[in-house]
């Protein structure tokens, strides 16, 4: 058996088990505290094997409890790609949706290219339109040898009489 390890203290290590108690989702944090507390009893580098991670991720995470608690280790901001659809393009958005509620993704796109000579995807104009709270209705598919004439004359057939 190694020495024991110095950077978790037993004052770490029960607060550690006590916020355990009390987190009730078996999220990220929580697998972080099982960490904190596997590696105060059976060491550093088994638990960073075990969790397939560095033993200086442990030691960090360790660390960031000490200072901030179970808050510092949750995920911090700025993880991830940012969108390339600032605010302005937001404000534009919700305009021309406002002006014309039947534009497409496609128009809106060549709408953000020609004013603003952005240049994004599909999906980056979806997520736009969720964030400012519009749905995105998509038409029922056509079949391609669906007669137009045909519907016409079926809809003139079989109108129901109410009764009124």
């Amino acid at each position: 058996m190694g020495l024991a390890p110095q950077l978790i203290t037993e004052e770490v290590y029960q607060k550690a088990l006590n916020q355990l108690q009390h987190i009730t989702k078996d999220n990220r944090v929580a697998i972080r505290l099982r960490a904190i507390v596997s590696a105060k009893e059976h060491g550093v580098t088994v638990v960073s094997k075990v969790l397939n991670i560095t033993p200086n991720t442990i030691r960090s995470r360790v660390k960031n409890f000490k200072e901030g608690g179970w808050n510092n280790l949750e995920y911090k901001q700025g993880r991830g790609r940012k969108s390339n659809i600032k605010e302005e393009h937001f404000n534009a958005i919700q305009e021309w949706v406002e002006e014309d509620s039947n534009l497409t993704l496609n128009q809106i796109l060549s709408k953000l290219e020609g004013t603003y000579n952005l240049k994004t995807s599909k999906s980056a104009i979806h997520r736009a339109l969720e964030k400012l709270k519009f749905s995105y209705i998509t038409p029922r598919p056509k079949h391609y040898k669906q007669d137009p004439n045909q519907q016409i004359e079926f809809k003139k057939k079989s109108k129901v009489d109410d009764g009124k």
